[in-house]
C-alpha cells in the first residue's frame, strides 16, 4: 500500500485537506485515526466517520510484531510481518530512534549482508514503511527515523521519499533526523534536491578502495569511494543537507 492510496480513500469518503491533514497526522504519530483537539463528530463529515474504521483495518492490517529481540543497549530488533506473509525488520535505538526497512530482500548483493543473499523479492509501498514508523511509536518515543534497514533506499526511491515527506510533515520528525542511507547511487544525488522534505544522508562506504569496494558490493553502482563522497558533499552544501555520514559495513558511523 502506498500513502496515496489513504488520501484516495479519505477523499472518496468526502474528506478536506484539513480532515486529510489530521487523520494522518494521527495515524503516523501512532493515535486513533479519529484523534485530534475537536471531537470527531463535530469535525469529520458523517461519509468520512463512517469510513474511518474501514480505513484503520487496512493499516492495521500492514504488518504485525512477528518476534522480539532486545540488546543490552536499549535497542530491540523487531521482525515484522507484511500482509503478503513476506517479513522485513525494523530496530528500536537508543535515543528515541528507529531504523526501518524500505525492500524485501536488496539487489546490491553485499557479500556480507544477509539481506541481498536472495537479492530483491518485492519493494516495500510508502505506507508499509511509514506503518513500522507507526508501530514503533505506539511502543515508544520515536524522534529519529533512518533509512538503514533491510532493502537500499535510492532503489525504492518515490516510496522512501513520499515517506519521508510525510514523516517530516505530518509525522512531526525533524527533517534531519530523516537519514536517507545509501550505498552510492547518482539518481540519490538527482532526486534529493527537489524534495520538499530534504533529509539528512548517510552514505556507506565500506571501504576508501576502489577494486575492494566493487568485491563486497558487486552489484552496486560503480561509484569510486572519493567520488561518492565528492557528490555526498557538494549536494550537501548546494541544498543545506546535513554532511553526508559514511558508514562502515556494519553500519557504524565511521
Amino acid at each position: 500500500m502506498h500513502i496515496e492510496h489513504i488520501r484516495h480513500f479519505l477523499r472518496r469518503n468526502g474528506a478536506k485537506p484539513c480532515h486529510e491533514g489530521r487523520v494522518l497526522r494521527a495515524w503516523t504519530q501512532g493515535l486513533a485515526l479519529d484523534s485530534g483537539p475537536v471531537a470527531a463528530e463535530n469535525y469529520f463529515p458523517n461519509a468520512l466517520r463512517a469510513a474511518l474504521p474501514l480505513l484503520d483495518a487496512e493499516l492495521a492490517a500492514l504488518l504485525r510484531i512477528q518476534s522480539e529481540h532486545e540488546g543490552t543497549d536499549a535497542s530491540s530488533r523487531l521482525l515484522l510481518q507484511l500482509a503478503d506473509g513476506q517479513t522485513v525488520e525494523s530496530v528500536l535505538l537508543p535515543k528515541d530512534g528507529l531504523c526501518v526497512s524500505s525492500q524485501v530482500g536488496c539487489a546490491v548483493g553485499c557479500r556480507f549482508c544477509m539481506t541481498g543473499r536472495d537479492g530483491l523479492l518485492r519493494q516495500l509501498g510508502s505506507a508499509e514503511i511509514v506503518a513500522q514508523v507507526v508501530l514503533a511509536r505506539r511502543r515508544r518515543k520515536v524522534a529519529k527515523v533512518v533509512f538503514m534497514g533491510m532493502g537500499e533506499p535510492a532503489h525504492n526511491m518515490d516510496a522512501v521519499l513520499d515517506a519521508i515527506e510525510l514523516l517530516g510533515t505530518e509525522g512531526g520528525i525533524g527533517h534531519k533526523n530523516l537519514v536517507f542511507s545509501t550505498v552510492g547511487d547518482r539518481r540519490v544525488f538527482e532526486r534529493l534536491p527537489g524534495a520538499r522534505v530534504k533529509p539528512a544522508l548517510a552514505l556507506s562506504l565500506h571501504t576508501t578502495r576502489a577494486e575492494l569496494r566493487a568485491q563486497l558490493l558487486p552489484k552496486a553502482q560503480p561509484i569510486d569511494p572519493a567520488e561518492l563522497v565528492e557528490l555526498g558533499e557538494a549536494l550537501c552544501a548546494r541544498h543545506r543537507l546535513s554532511d553526508p555520514v559514511p558508514v562502515d559495513a556494519a553500519g557504524r558511523h565511521q
